[in-house]
Formats: structure tokens, sequence, C-alpha cells
């Protein structure tokens, strides 16, 4: 009886080792293909976090979330595993977006497709219970993506004039006279501008991240994270007008170039520093009362199924995962030859004289071509010598390709940035013999006594668009259909008289863009 007892048992005994080794190297080579397929994603994702200031703290994010994972792994080994065929779903949309961003130049949703990836391979593998008690360290890796550009700016644009309204108000209670023209902050030394990089954008990102690290090592109560995390919103929102005052008052009583130098980046530094101190507090006030708590969350059991550890047989959902990935893969790799690129003429080529207007080149200073990034950019100022009437200044920009990010920039972000606010916009409706009437935008700007009209349209393979958005969505949709991401902003600017109307002035814009229109197509290809 004790024979057949111990002869009975010897089977069992390689079963575990045979798991383990099956899902090792099953895991493996889910991770190569995953990693094969996101190579060139994740390469160019950390390239822009080593380049870009503003997201510099996207290398913490993942070591965060792994050290969860590390935190966590007794429990997780623990929790009771049931896969569901719901994250099949999932890692099918989720390389269905993986290929639209590819193919549609959109970098935002090739960048996302792996957290979906992720989730549904936990999912699929795991069951929903499991990924329950990952969503902390997975949502938080959403941080280390950045904000798509069309997003990004509708964000900084707002932050760079509540910056420069709160410095406004402040320094004159300072003694510091202040002329406040937009985002321009007129000194009587010198004006000060309040940039994209002076937004607060930089420091709102990096403190929010570093407010969820500290409010989740440091507080067991949910409510007092969300807190902590919702605070450094206003919290770098102060600091950093704090320090454009700081730097208008070394402007106005100490240097003007030494506020530009070493001064202006570690005050940066420095009220960073601030804004932890104040989230620091904020945190020790919320403390007052409470008793301290084990941070970690309790385990749970263990979950069995028939006696034997769940998902044994799981070489099905292996195999249809990496025919997945493989077939994505491939499918990108078919299609990823160099994108078409039409032969053109540069802008600088754009004839000098349209109709009665004769045109002048203005030379474009470094710095704004360095936020306009990879492209063809020509600014042009133009005059009617037969007519009293004022210049029109044309701006071409042209981007070959905008797969690697380099977006058009909308001009109702930059105008303002200038010190021009707009006081009426809309839209007109434009057409010219021979092609297809369409939408362009029209604001009408002031900066003191000073009044512009400005019209501008979104130009690509023979398609004018007034919504950003919009052009967006073609940018996809042709980058997919066509293998072409080339795209370009069309603006149009003339000076209002005094005492004349914008009809006026628009009729006279019309008048000009009735000679430019029908000569882009050599230079921004159908």
């Amino acid at each position: 009886m004790g024979y057949l007892a111990q002869t009975a048992s010897l089977p069992e005994r390689p079963q575990q080792p045979a798991l383990s080794r099956d899902l090792w190297w099953q895991t493996a080579v889910l991770i190569l293909s995953v990693g094969w397929l996101y190579w060139s994603i994740l390469f160019h994702l950390a390239k822009q976090w080593s380049h870009d200031p503003n997201f510099t703290h996207g290398f913490f994010v993942p070591a965060f979330s792994l050290f969860v994972l590390w935190q966590d792994r007794d429990r997780l080994a623990r929790e009771p595993c049931k896969s569901s065929s719901w994250g099949l779903l999932v890692v099918a949309f989720a390389l269905s977006v993986l290929v639209v961003g590819v193919l549609g130049a959109e970098l935002f949703l090739s960048r996302i497709s792996l957290l979906l990836l992720i989730a549904g391979l936990a999912i699929f593998f795991r069951g929903r219970r499991w990924f329950r008690a990952v969503l902390f360290p997975w949502a938080f890796l959403i941080l280390m993506i950045p904000i798509p550009a069309i997003v990004f700016t509708q964000i900084t644009f707002p932050l760079q004039m509540l910056a420069s309204k709160v410095a406004a108000l402040l320094l004159p209670l300072l003694g510091v006279p202040v002329l406040r023209e937009g985002n321009v902050i007129n000194l009587p030394a010198m004006p000060l501008e309040v940039v994209e990089a002076c937004s607060g954008i930089r420091s709102l990102l990096s403190l929010a991240t570093l407010a969820i690290i500290y409010g989740y090592l440091t507080e067991t109560r949910i409510w007092v994270r969300v807190v902590l995390a919702l605070a450094s919103i206003p919290i770098a929102v102060a600091a950093n007008s704090l320090r454009i005052v700081g730097t208008g008052l070394l402007v106005q009583y100490w240097d003007p170039e030494k506020a530009e130098g070493f001064f202006h980046i570690f005050s940066g530094w420095l009220i960073f520093v601030v804004a932890l101190a104040m989230l620091f507090l904020l945190h020790r006030l919320l403390q007052i009362g409470r008793a301290r708590i084990d941070p970690r969350p309790l385990d749970h059991e263990t979950g069995y199924r028939n006696g034997k550890p769940a998902n044994t047989k799981s070489y099905w959902r292996f195999a249809v995962t990496a025919a997945l990935l493989a077939t994505s893969a491939t499918f990108l790799q078919a299609r990823g030859h160099s994108e078409i690129l039409p032969s053109r003429e540069p802008l600088a080529s754009l004839p000098q004289q349209l109709g009665e207007w004769t045109g002048t080149d203005v030379p474009m200073q470094q710095d704004v071509l360095d936020i306009l990034g990879p492209g063809d950019f020509l600014q042009r100022y133009y005059e009617n010598a037969s007519t009293s009437q004022p210049f029109v200044d044309l701006f071409l920009a042209y981007f070959p390709s905008q797969r690697a990010g380099d977006t058009i920039h909308s001009p109702k972000h930059c105008l303002p940035g200038s010190g021009w606010l707009p006081t009426e916009s809309g839209r007109v409706s434009i057409s010219f013999p021979g092609r297809t009437p369409f939408e362009a935008n029209r604001y009408v700007i002031a900066k003191g006594d000073e009044r512009q009209l400005v019209l501008y349209w979104y130009w690509a393979h023979d398609r004018a668009l007034a919504s950003e958005y919009w052009a967006k969505f073609y940018l996809v949709a042709d980058s997919i259909r066509l293998n072409r991401s080339d795209g370009s902003l069309v603006r149009v600017i003339t000076p209002l008289l005094p005492g004349e109307g914008v009809e006026v002035a628009q009729q006279r814009l019309l008048s000009f863009a009735g000679n430019l229109v029908p000569r882009l197509d050599r230079y921004i290809p159908r």
C-alpha cells in the first residue's frame, strides 16, 4: 500500500517545474515580440525625454511603476488568477491603435497603444481581478507619455497668460510699474516676455508626478493622495508666478542681463524646491490629528481550481497572442518603407511679384526657427504700389513630414504670445475660380491702439481647412492612405487703418490671396 502511494505521487513532482519552465519561455517570447514591435517607438520616446525639458520626468515613471510591482510581488503572486477572454479584445484593439498610430503619423496613439497592450495581456493571461491589483502602477505609466502637441499648446498658452496676469498684479504692489500686452510684461527697464518655457508646464508635470509618488509612499488614505495630486496644479502655477515676479524684481532693481542668465535658471530650481516644500507642508496639515497606517494593502488569499494553479493550460492564449504580435509586426514592416516626399519648389522661390503686389523678405530669427522645427518657412511683406493700401504680411510654413512629431503651430497661440490679443474671432468663406470654396479662420487682434486682421488656414494635398482638429484627422487619414504626412499653414495679416472697417481689410487680404493661392501647388504639392 505504501509502495503504491509512493509511485502514485511520482508524476506529480515534475508538474510545477514544467509549468515554471513553460511560463518562463512563454513570457520571454512575448516580451521579445513586444520589444521587437515597439523598439523604435520606445527609442524615440526615451530620446524625447532626454531632449525635451518638459518631459524629463518620463525616465522616473516606469522606474517607479516597476518599484511598486516589486514591492507588491508577494501579494500579486498570491492573487487569484482567472484569465479572461476579454483581454484578447483589448490586445487586438491595442494593436489596431498601434497600426493607426504608426501609419497615421500620430505619436501619441502609437505610444498609448503600448499601455493598452499591457492591460490586454494582463487581463488575458491573469484576469480582470489581477489587473485591478496592478491598476495603479499601470495607470501611472500614462505620465511617461508626452501630451499631444495639439493638446499641449491648449494647456501652455492659458498658463502663460495666467502667469503674466498674476505677475502684472503683484509687481506694482512691490513698486514696479508694468504694462501688460498679452504675455509681454513691459517694465521700465525692459520688456519681459513670458514664453512657453516660462508657462510653468514643466514644473506642473514634474510636480504632479512627484506628488503622486510622494502620496503613494507616505499615505494610505486615498482621499489624501488625491488631494496631494490635485494640489500640485495650483502650487505649480503659484510657484511659477512667483518666479516671474522675482525675475521682474531682478530686472528692475539689479541687472537685466543677470536676470536672464544664471539667476533665471537658478530661480527655476529654487522655485521648484519651494513648490515641493509647499506640497510637504500641505501634507503635514492634512496629517494633523491622524494616526499613521501601514501603506501596504492587505494580501488576498491564493486562488486555485481543481487543486492546480490557475492558467496551467495557457498554450492557446500564448499562441494567439504571439500570432497577433507577429502579424502586426510583419504588417508594419511591410508598410515601413519611407514615406512619399513629392517634388516641390522651395518657398523662397515664390515670386516676389504677385499681381500688383511686390514682396520683401523678412529674415526669421533662429530661436523662432528652432521652435517651428524641421520644415520650409517664408515670411514676406507685400505692398501694392498702385494704391495707398497697407502692406500684407505673408507667412508660409511647410512640413515635409510630421511623423516625428513636428506639427504645425496654430497662430491663435503664437500671435497672443507676441502681445497681440484677439478682439474678434470667427470664420470666413473663401472662393476662387476653379477651386472648391473653403473656410479660413478670421481674427481681429489688437496691441494698444493698433489693430490687425488675420486670416489663416491649413493646406495639404489640395485641401484647405480652418480647424486644426480636422487638419489632424486628415493628417492621419492621408498618412495611412497616401503614405504622406506633409502639410502647411498659410497666414496673411494686414493692419487696420484708423477708422477702417474690418470688411475693407478683409477684401484687401482676399484680393492678395487671389494672386497667391493659384500658385501654391508648385510649393505645396497636391
